[in-house]
């Protein structure tokens, strides 16, 4: 057992103090504690503690409001109030700019209109026909009855969810619940309704989807002369979201499933101006002639690849909207694209209340257009 004062937060939201010279890291702590802790993991140059007991208390700490925190592992800032949530994202993002030399003018971050019953999607696991979670780092089950993340329909519903299968994919909107593989569900963001299957990609925070999505539209600032490039299209919604504005929008998604919910999500909401391909990102963008005039990036958490960046950089459309939901993939592309393009904004957006995750829009503009 060691006695460690919390200096700062890192970016998992983790406790930062020194046990003999070295950095140990300890979730469930905050800057101002002095707290008891066992150290689990020992490397070269870090340790990694388990909070025993707390001596010292920070006065921004708050009671969870879950019994199953901090064991689940779900969620990592329970303890802290929503605007300090927002606050640590903030300077996170900010933190991680600074380090990699990427100056860019920042926005404050927005926040999600609900902290609480937001996700409109869950993995469930299954043990013993029971529902519920593994405990992080581990595969040992956790029961879950009622989840704080996720929205009142699925929680009301748990009860009734089937128990016999290995893992449980479930998504909800305001008024059903869906779990069966070959079903879909329907989201509306702003005007515009989607189909989304099960596996398929879709924001699970309805209400921050759209304010992102409007993010991205400003940002944009589309016209009729543009035809865009919607890059990770998953199931249309970005693209759809603008076609409104632009001439044309061309969306490419490797997922084939992802592709045909696109395609329905077009003729659902009556969009002609727009076409998907499926296809690795880097190779169909590479196939695109000088039509392009705008892109809009929305890559997985491993952001781009070295492919993809070289097929931009080439293909040198006037304006770049990259939303990314890890800064630190993002920072490294920005150093590269940093050379072509003007880091005009960013913004982060809190789609993720509760967790140490943060998502971001950025705004890049051609040098010289």
């Amino acid at each position: 057992m060691e006695v460690v004062e919390i200096y700062s937060l890192d970016h998992q939201g983790r406790g930062i103090g020194k046990v003999n010279n070295k950095i140990i890291f300890v979730p469930n702590t905050l800057p101002q504690e002095k707290v008891e802790v066992e150290i689990t993991k020992e490397k070269k140059n870090f340790l990694e503690g388990k909070l025993l007991h707390i001596l010292e208390k920070s006065p921004d700490r708050i009671d969870s409001l879950c019994p199953y925190y901090p064991t689940c592992g779900g969620c990592q800032l329970l303890h802290l109030p929503y605007l300090k949530q927002l606050e640590y994202k903030e300077e996170k993002v900010k933190n991680i700019l600074s380090r990699y030399h990427v100056d860019i003018p920042f926005q404050s971050i927005v926040g999600s209109p609900k902290q609480f019953h937001y996700r409109n999607k869950v993995t469930f696991q299954n043990e013993n026909h029971e529902l519920g979670f593994y405990e992080e780092n581990s595969y040992h089950f956790l029961k879950i009855e009622n989840c704080l993340l996720l929205e009142d329909k699925i929680n009301q519903e748990i009860i009734k969810l089937p128990k016999d299968r290995g893992k449980l994919i479930v998504r909800s909107n305001d008024t059903e619940v869906t779990f069966e593989p070959n079903q879909k569900i329907m989201h509306t963001i702003g005007d515009f309704s989607f189909q989304v299957s099960l596996e398929s990609f879709f924001q699970v925070n309805d209400s921050v989807t759209l304010l992102l999505y409007q993010k991205v539209k400003e940002y944009l600032q589309g016209s009729k002369e543009d035809t865009v490039l919607d890059l990770y299209c998953g199931t249309g919604t970005i693209g759809i979201f603008v076609s409104q504005e632009v001439k044309k929008v061309i969306g490419i998604e490797k997922n084939e499933e992802a592709i045909r919910n696109a395609k329905e999500n077009a003729k659902i909401n009556h969009v002609q101006n727009i076409e998907f391909r499926c296809g690795d990102a880097g190779l169909e963008t590479a196939k695109l002639a000088k039509e392009i005039t705008k892109v809009i990036i929305d890559p997985p958490r491993s952001g781009l690849n070295e492919q993809t960046i070289k097929t931009l950089i080439q293909l040198a459309p006037d304006k770049i909207v990259y939303v990314s939901c890890d800064p630190m993939t993002l920072v490294r592309d920005l150093n590269i694209l940093k050379e072509y393009y003007l880091l005009e904004e960013i913004t982060p957006f809190d789609m993720f209340p509760n967790t140490y995750h943060v998502e971001n829009v950025v705004s890049l503009k051609k040098l010289g257009s």
